[in-house]
């Protein structure tokens, strides 16, 4: 266990040396603001085409209309950039332990006595913190630009609150858990695709290329996808809490993981992510440094 948190130093070491981390914080926060920020000048222009077009017709202008929900501008900012954190972390992961065989870094560590399940084991555990900094910042972010563009408040239509600020509070936050250990799911994998292959660019292009196949794809298996951590991702083709928590703050009845999938979100990712380090250490010890 001591070669496992000697990486893990290390690799937090060389993280905040390389500063690429502080790239990875802004793409995040651009991101989710930026998503926030669209929604906001999408209103306004909808009203624009709207005062243009009564004006045509010879029509009073409509009134500038309330500033809308913050919350499902909120949430859809907070998946953006989560969706972004799921490809970074992919492929950071995916690069590391290839990278680094490529480049003599871990024939020298283990020349110093680290054995070689400690290589990924030690790099696994960054995945964790990893993945929370990634969540928070993206969250803090898009709360901080939905808060200044939009107003926070119980959903209200015709006059009928259907979901109190408790209630969105409880969705969300129910579905951030969730995302969590997909996130960290999806770190492991890049590991082990990092320790298939010999170069830190064909590691990155494999992990992507099989993530991106399965999200494409995942639609033709169904229910079955939940059964596979990537499902529980944020990504492009979106089958995430978040994605539900995102109808469920504009007041979708229906939104909502189904009492069968909310247990498989928690169940699935974390099995899956540690029988992918096993994989990744199995491989590890296999092949030439």
């Amino acid at each position: 266990m001591n070669h496992t948190w000697r990486i893990l130093r290390a690799e937090t070491y060389r993280l905040w040396r390389g500063r690429v981390w502080m790239w990875g914080l802004v793409a995040l926060v651009a991101v989710s603001a930026l998503r926030v920020l669209a929604e906001r000048a999408g209103a306004a222009a909808t009203h624009a085409a709207a005062v243009q077009k009564a004006l045509s017709a010879g029509r009073p202008a409509p009134q500038v209309p309330d500033v809308a929900n913050a919350y499902g501008p909120f949430v859809d900012g907070w998946l953006a950039g989560l969706t972004v954190a799921t490809l970074l972390l992919l492929i950071a992961s995916s690069r590391s332990l290839a990278a680094d065989a490529n480049s003599g870094i871990l024939r020298l560590a283990t020349t110093r006595s680290s054995p070689r399940g400690a290589l990924v084991t030690g790099r696994a555990l960054l995945g964790i913190p990893l993945t929370v900094v990634a969540a928070l910042i993206s969250g803090l972010a898009s709360w901080a630009t939905a808060e200044l563009l939009f107003e926070f408040g119980p959903i209200v239509e015709d006059g009928y609150e259907l979901m109190s600020v408790a209630e969105i509070h409880g969705e969300i936050a129910a579905a951030a858990m969730s995302v969590l250990p997909a996130l960290f799911a999806a770190w492991c994998f890049g590991l082990f695709i990092s320790c298939c292959c010999r170069t830190g660019a064909a590691a990155v292009s494999a992990g992507l290329g099989v993530f991106l196949a399965f999200d494409l794809f995942k639609d033709v298996l169904g229910e079955a996808r939940y059964w596979v951590f990537a499902a529980f991702t944020p990504s492009f083709v979106d089958s995430s809490a978040m994605a539900e928590a995102a109808l469920a703050a504009r007041g979708f009845s229906d939104a909502g993981f189904s009492a069968h999938v909310a247990s498989l979100s928690t169940v699935v990712p974390l099995p899956q992510a540690a029988l992918l380090i096993v994989a990744a250490i199995v491989v590890i010890r296999r092949r030439g440094l």
